[in-house]
């Protein structure tokens, strides 16, 4: 065999080597992750605050019913006139304050209409009129009130009011990493049960955040979401995190 058969044998030998011992590493790590992988965790990790409101949103709403359309109206806009009064004199500002759209009915138009309806019945109007404030104090204060309406012959047949927590952005990733780091609390209680210590995430899954009334939320605390009222200003946030945990002899 000459020179050049020999480096080209010797050449080939080597490349079968490096090919072995590389296919021979590939597989111990395919092997290494795959043990890994039946040797997992996978826990729930929470974390919750309790936060105010800082937006109101009361919606004040009347209903009249008359025969004269043209002296209906009239009224109409005098309880409005009373109701934006009364909430200016609270302290509510005009950018605070949205007044509705009217809305009339002829009853005498509805073809299913009861017989029983009257002329001094005919006509029907509805009108809502709208806070929005950052001020909630003010609005809860403001709300607690509204009686002063019935001596002003006002019947309110709308008092909603909805506080709102706008600020989650503010506090999402301090509570992100407090769920993250009580599910790993609870995943290294498992891996000391099992005589392992826990490794890398294997994999991680973000619940929803939850917006609740702080009520609610105790109430919900055994097990499942609370679905709180918005009529609360006192609110409590919670998030839920799902992690898998490898677990390493």
């Amino acid at each position: 065999m000459n020179n050049d058969a020999i480096k080209a044998s010797a050449i080939l030998g080597l490349l079968v080597a490096v090919g072995l011992a590389a296919a021979g590493y590939f597989a111990s790590e395919t092997v290494y992750k795959g043990r890994l992988a039946g040797n997992a965790v996978t826990v729930k990790g929470f974390a919750e605050r309790d936060v105010q409101a800082d937006l109101a949103l009361w919606q004040l709403g009347y209903s009249i019913t008359g025969g004269d359309i043209a002296a209906l109206y009239k009224q109409s806009q005098s309880d409005q006139d009373k109701i934006v009064a009364f909430l200016k004199q609270k302290g509510f500002k005009d950018a605070d304050i949205q007044n509705g759209s009217l809305n009339v009915t002829d009853q005498f138009a509805n073809q299913y209409r009861s017989n029983q309806i009257s002329a001094d019945e005919r006509y029907i109007i509805q009108n809502t009129i709208s806070v929005r404030s950052n001020d909630v104090k003010l609005v809860a204060d403001a709300s607690k009130d509204v009686n002063d309406f019935i001596q002003q012959g006002i019947i309110l047949t709308t008092n909603n009011v909805d506080y709102e927590f706008t600020k989650l952005n503010d506090i999402k990733s301090p509570m992100l990493r407090e769920a993250t780091q009580n599910a790993r609390g609870a995943a290294q209680q498992f891996a000391n049960d099992a005589g392992s210590t826990v490794g890398s995430i294997q994999s991680a899954n973000q619940g929803l955040f939850s917006i609740v009334s702080r009520d609610a939320a105790d109430q919900s605390a055994g097990g499942g979401e609370g679905y709180g009222q918005a009529n609360t200003v006192e609110k409590k946030v919670r998030v839920v995190v799902t992690l898998t945990y490898y677990l390493e002899k």
